[in-house]
């Protein structure tokens, strides 16, 4: 992804890229390697933005002010754009599905996989 196009997708997240988002980035390109050299940037970024978007909610925690819950359904809303645009189905099938898990434990107090692992693990279906 040119820097160009990185930067289209930031678009009102810039501080976002500055408080963390640039480092979760990073650290999904390990994890899409089997994909298309074009496509691992945004499918790194879509896996960055969900787990900030999370973060953002407080999903299983304290609800966040009505400015932070926004901006949360902001980076969801773009991560789940990339994906539709940018991966296979069953992989979005299985981003889905690991939000859906998180939200439901959360919801029931119960316990979840790390984020982290669910959304590499979605990385993974075939």
């Amino acid at each position: 992804m040119s820097v160009e196009t990185l930067e289209v997708e930031l678009t009102r997240l810039e501080d976002l890229w500055e408080d963390g988002l640039a480092d979760k980035y990073r650290s999904y390109l390990d994890a899409v390697t089997r994909f298309k050299s074009d496509e691992q940037p945004r499918l790194a970024l879509a896996a960055a933005l969900i787990e900030v978007g999370v973060r953002l909610q407080g999903l299983g925690g304290r609800a966040a002010p009505p400015t932070t819950l926004l901006m949360g359904d902001l980076c969801l809303a773009r991560a789940s754009r990339l994906l539709a645009d940018t991966a296979p189905q069953p992989v979005q099938v299985a981003f889905a599905r690991a939000i859906e898990h998180l939200s439901a434990a959360a919801a029931s107090g119960g316990e979840s996989r790390p984020l982290r692992e669910l959304l590499v693990a979605a990385f993974e279906a075939r």
